[in-house]
């Protein structure tokens, strides 16, 4: 049934002609998003116990796991997995607030603003802590780690719900609160130095303190400093641009690869050159590239947008997969994709079509895959080739709903369409936000509906492309 419903929607508008290839309309992808993604979400169980309080694990069905007697899948845990099912992960709580929030963006569906709003008010009564830091892992009610054993990428994550959150609402308390937690990991974690981001400032499970590691400075990017540093009042805006900055340059500097376009995932140990070695996988060299030239982009650093768009073009020829069905791969000559990287190839091979109409050729190809080989025909998202846990401690739907939101506007750009989002705010001040990490020639915002006591604004987009310096 997959097969027939992609051969349809693989016409984009109505000059296509038959039996040329297209990437899908930008309506597929809110179709995936109302009917494929957003009920395995809108699941009574997923909205966790008090609300706002969103389980880490759930069963492939959407139903709650129980302690006493899981579902099969969690009961065949991973070895690995299995000391975890008892804990929840903040990380993991925000992602999932990150996903009602682009539901409700895409969508307008209010439920799932107001579970948005939810995880937003759970993680800051329960889990944000005075001085900036956020627990990150809840075992029987108590923190698992100390402040200082926490690590910057489950700080950063902490911040992605309540991030988009501001994006959509404007909410000056939740900002109140971004800007506490920015500034404490900045402030405990920056290495002067060394010029990057620590990992950990203590020993425990979460590792020695002496680990070298990509995603303690890329994810501060993806997570929430690139879509809030255009949005911040002086003075927090230079000083996020100026940290931004920063981190571009630890990340090219001290991560890129000397002989080739790619990034090492650790620089610490003896063992992290291989390239089947943490993180070396073309996921996260996509998803460094695609950052560095966003944020370039909207710094202005013009030799780092050329250098970046080299080297995503080069990541991209490296991974696609040109025999067979096609798609992404995970390593060079290594199996294909799972779910977050080929989000990640995808993302970036659509943001550069905007700029390179060559890259669409990738999309129509990898696209078709996607919804093939990660889409659940009973709702939610698949890690692998249909088949997976759909939910666990690193596996949400932040990444889908991501690749739908980044799909979906530059699908409408790239086949003439409008594209329309969803704010709660005044209509008035939702026409001056530009549409996630990109930026729209037209905007044109209107108001259509009311909840609670905020306005519910629609805004149309036309003619997107790259975010510029503001």
């Amino acid at each position: 049934m997959k097969r027939v419903l992609l051969s349809v929607c693989l016409i984009a508008n109505g000059n296509a002609q038959a039996g040329d290839l297209q990437i899908p309309s930008a309506q597929r992808w809110l179709d995936s998003v109302e009917n494929e993604l957003a009920p395995f979400w809108l699941h009574q169980d997923a909205h966790g116990t008090p609300l706002g309080n969103f389980p880490t694990f759930r069963c492939n069905d959407g139903s709650a796991l129980s302690q006493a007697s899981p579902c099969s899948e969690l009961n065949a845990a991973p070895d690995w997995m299995k000391p975890h099912l008892n804990q929840s992960y903040t990380r993991m709580q925000a992602r999932h607030t990150f996903v009602y929030g682009v539901i409700f963006h895409l969508t307008g569906d209010q439920q799932a603003l107001a579970l948005s709003k939810a995880g937003v008010d759970y993680l800051r009564t329960h889990l944000l802590e005075e001085q900036g830091s956020v627990i990150s892992v809840l075992e029987d009610g108590q923190s698992a780690f100390s402040a200082k054993q926490r690590t910057t990428q489950d700080l950063a994550y902490a911040q992605l719900g309540m991030a988009f959150y501001y994006y959509l609402t404007g909410d000056q308390a939740v900002l109140k609160d971004l800007l506490k937690v920015k500034d404490y990991i900045f402030d405990k974690y920056w290495d002067e130095q060394q010029q990057r981001l620590r990992w950990v400032n203590a020993e425990s499970a979460n590792g020695s303190g002496d680990e070298v590691e990509l995603v303690a400075q890329l994810d501060q990017i993806n997570a929430y400093m690139l879509l809030l540093s255009p949005l911040l009042p002086e003075p927090h805006k230079s000083q996020w641009d100026q940290d931004l900055s920063k981190l571009l340059t630890t990340i090219t500097q001290q991560f890129l690869r000397p002989d080739d376009f790619r990034f090492w995932g650790t620089k610490h140990g003896n063992h992290y050159q291989p390239d089947s070695a943490r993180h070396n996988d073309f996921g996260h060299t996509a998803k460094s590239w695609w950052m560095t030239w966003l944020a370039a982009e909207y710094l202005g650093k013009q030799q780092l947008v050329s250098q970046s768009k080299q080297g995503l073009q080069a990541t991209l020829q490296a991974a696609f997969i040109e025999q067979g069905e096609g798609g992404w791969r995970r390593l060079p000559n290594g199996a294909p994709a799972i779910w977050w990287e080929y989000a990640e190839l995808d993302q970036a091979a659509a943001s550069l079509a905007l700029v390179e109409p060559s890259a669409t050729n990738y999309l129509t190809t990898t696209y078709p895959q996607w919804f093939d080989r990660f889409i659940a025909e009973d709702g939610g998202t698949y890690p692998v080739a249909n088949q997976g846990l759909k939910i666990h401690l690193w596996k949400s739907d932040y990444h889908a709903l991501e690749h739908a939101l980044v799909a979906y506007l530059t699908s409408a750009q790239l086949n003439g369409e409008t594209a329309r989002l969803y704010f709660a705010m005044p209509s008035e001040q939702a026409q001056q936000r530009q549409p996630y990490f990109y930026q729209a020639e037209k905007a044109r915002a209107k108001s259509v509906g009311k909840w609670q006591n905020l306005t519910i604004s629609q805004v149309s987009y036309q003619q997107i492309g790259i975010k510029k310096p503001n």
